[in-house]
């Protein structure tokens, strides 16, 4: 029993030695063949992952752009696809495809034979459908014909001119009569702070102007540095539409200035006829070439200015020449 037992033992002790060798080998073995049938399976999944993580932007990449411009044109030219093309300022020609909205703030939206798949906005401005351009080939066919440069000649001569001046100025004509009409509604709403704004203007010009000149460039460089973050952009658009509205305010107010400092008896005391008359000044200088782009230029300036200075409150600021005057109703414009 005993030798039985001492047997045992190293028997089962034996067993152990003998087979250490075949187990790892084994092992080796079968890990060798997990690493084989593993990394094929690895590198597919690692393939796959990083497909689906750069798709989304391979997408977004070939997807159509918006087209953005603040104070100038957007030009969508053919052949080309955007998916909003969007102007503050300027017009919005499209020749190509626009997928979703063409959209333009102070101008217009001009189709001349492209597409746009969604909605066509306008404020201050009119959209119309034009024929589109011809293309100049490279080979005429008939070089030896020169009848169609000669009708595109005579087709862009004077007539053509002045029917392009009759269309400026009717805008101008529309944007004016808006003007006199918000005019009105800041006359019977707020006659006080349209007083604050007449003072400010009459008593401190330059400066005023000069305050408008810069708030028109701070306003510029704001919305530029709001669109690029995305967070900024809804504020940049909110600005955007304000900015105009506030022009308009400043413009409304210098129309009554302009008007009230007419010699003209007839006007004394009588605040919208020397709103309509200052209106009428105003788009009369509009529809001088340089000229009166510079008059209606500084006009928006000093009504800018006087709203930034008065902060659209009732009385006028307190730094004017003199001190501002115990009773804004008194202003000269408004006598």
């Amino acid at each position: 029993m005993l030798d039985a037992g001492t047997h045992g033992p190293a028997a089962r002790g034996s067993a152990p030695d003998r087979g250490r060798p075949l187990t790892a080998a084994y092992r080796a073995a079968l890990e060798h063949s997990v690493m084989r049938a593993t990394l094929p399976s690895l590198l597919v999944a690692l393939v796959v992952s990083l497909g689906t993580a750069f798709a989304p932007a391979l997408a977004s990449a070939q997807a159509p752009q918006d087209r953005v411009a603040f104070g100038g044109d957007v030009y969508v030219g053919p052949g080309e696809v955007v998916a909003d093309a969007v102007s503050f300022g300027g017009n919005v020609t499209v020749e190509g495809t626009v997928r979703g909205d063409a959209v333009a703030f102070g101008g217009d939206v001009v189709r001349q034979g492209g597409t746009v798949e969604g909605e066509i906005v306008t404020m201050g401005g009119f959209s119309r459908t034009e024929p589109a351009p011809f293309a100049t080939p490279e080979t005429p066919e008939t070089p030896e014909t020169p009848t169609p440069p000669a009708a595109s000649r005579h087709a862009d001569g004077p007539l053509d001119d002045a029917i392009g001046w009759v269309k400026s100025t009717a805008r101008s004509a529309v944007a004016h009569v808006l003007l006199f009409l918000l005019g009105l509604l800041f006359l019977g709403v707020s006659r006080e702070r349209l007083a604050a704004l007449q003072v400010t203007m009459i008593k401190d010009s330059l400066r005023t102007a000069g305050w408008g000149l810069l708030g028109y460039v701070g306003a510029a460089v704001t919305l530029v540095l709001l669109c690029v973050t995305i967070i900024g952009i809804p504020v940049a658009l909110v600005g955007a539409l304000a900015l105009p509205v506030l022009t308009y305010l400043g413009l409304a107010a210098a129309a009554t200035v302009i008007g009230a400092a007419l010699p003209i008896a007839q006007l004394k005391g009588r605040e919208i006829a020397q709103l309509g008359a200052g209106v009428l000044i105003l788009f009369v200088a509009s529809i001088v070439p340089f000229i009166g782009g510079i008059a209606t230029a500084v006009a928006a300036c000093l009504g800018f200015g006087a709203l930034l200075r008065t902060r659209l409150s009732e009385r006028p600021p307190v730094d004017l020449p003199g001190g501002p005057l115990g009773d804004a109703g008194a202003a000269p414009a408004a006598s």
